[in-house]
Parts: structure tokens; sequence; C-alpha cells
């Protein structure tokens, strides 16, 4: 199991906290299997930095 970390901007970090946002569509530039964890980090965009906020999340599923 592998812990990757990416950037999330705020808007979609909120919905993913609420249970609103239960799926992730990205560039498949990392390698990720199911099982490993998605550590989605907030991203101020405006100020170029992380909030300090994070989210844990194990992938469930894979579309390639």
């Amino acid at each position: 199991m592998a812990v990757i970390k990416k950037k999330i901007w705020p808007k979609y970090f909120e919905q993913v906290k609420t249970g609103k946002k239960k799926f992730e569509l990205r560039l498949a530039d990392f390698n990720l299997k199911k099982g490993d964890v998605l550590v989605l980090k907030e991203w101020d965009p405006k100020k170029k930095e992380y909030t300090g906020r994070k989210i844990k999340k194990k992938v469930k599923y894979l579309l390639k």
C-alpha cells in the first residue's frame, strides 16, 4: 500500500470533506493502485500555499 499526496483546491476539498464529491479525476502522471491511500492536501491557489488541512482516502476504484 502506497501513500500518494496531491493538492486539492479549497472548493473541491470542502466537497470531498462533506461527502458531496466521492471521486477524483486526475491525469495519470503517477502510479496508483486499488488499496493505496490518497492524501488530498488543501492548496490555496491565490496564496500559493497549503492551508494545513488534509483528507486521507483509501482508493477503492480506478478507471484507466
